[in-house]
């Protein structure tokens, strides 16, 4: 069993700092560390849960950038080729689609590997599903992840494996696209039940029923339509599912 340690995340940020000034030059801090539990601390690991729940809505609206073939400007790139080099409108984001989710899916394969559950997801279906099934796996391990990976005690950087680190790093990046394009609003709604795509969005287009919105699929081989009401109840089914197998 594993003993406590200063927790490796950004909540430790200004004790790690102070940490190097006193040692650079000996001036003392009063600086007090957060304490993992038993490796990551209670906020860092709901931290990593909300910006892992967040993911689907992020990369659906970068999907949707792609899909509708606007080009995106020097500012969307994540530090490669996206921006300055893309040659055809949509590129951009289908590049980050490619980066991101080709890390989540590796990371994936990885947890179920070392913990003995079988092989992933095939890769090489749709980015929707494959999308909605990658955040589901790595939601179902997370507390697994932040305390008992190999590398959940290294410092949360994307240089490294750490789950945690990884988690941040690929929220920052989509979050990052999304602002840099606000033209597309995409509502935080669950996976869609035909297409599995986390495209669903509550309708501006149609008319409301008993002053409830229609729910719709945005995927455009899909756009699958269904009331409030049959929203939820898929919603309430789906969240027992999880829960049953988590």
């Amino acid at each position: 069993m594993r003993t406590a340690t200063i927790c490796p995340g950004p909540c430790n940020t200004a004790w790690r700092r102070a940490e190097e000034v006193s040692d650079e030059s000996g001036t003392e801090h009063h600086i007090t560390p957060a304490w993992g539990q038993p490796v990551q601390c209670d906020s860092c690991v709901e931290r990593a849960r909300r910006q892992l729940s967040e993911l689907p809505t992020f990369l659906a609206a970068v999907h949707l950038e792609a899909t509708n073939g606007s080009r995106a400007p020097l500012t969307a790139a994540i530090r490669s080729s996206a921006g300055a080099d893309a040659s055809f409108p949509g590129q951009a984001p289908l590049i980050l689609i490619e980066t991101l989710l080709g890390e989540m899916e590796e990371l994936e394969a990885d947890v179920l590997h070392l913990r003995g559950l079988g092989a992933a997801f095939n890769p090489a279906g749709p980015v929707g599903p494959r999308i909605t099934v990658a955040v589901q796996v790595l939601e179902a391990h997370l507390d697994w992840m932040m305390q008992q990976h190999p590398a959940a005690a290294e410092l949360h950087d994307r240089t490294n494996a750490n789950p945690g680190g990884q988690i941040r790093g690929w929220h920052a990046a989509a979050q990052r696209f999304v602002k840099d394009h606000p033209q597309r609003e995409v509502q935080r709604l669950g996976p869609c039940p035909h297409c599995k795509g986390p495209y669903l969005v509550q309708s501006t287009d149609l008319r409301l029923v008993n002053d409830l919105p229609y729910i719709e699929c945005r995927d455009p081989d899909c756009r699958s339509v269904f009331t409030t009401p049959e929203y939820n109840a898929y919603m309430k089914t789906l969240t027992q599912a999880l829960k049953a197998v988590a």
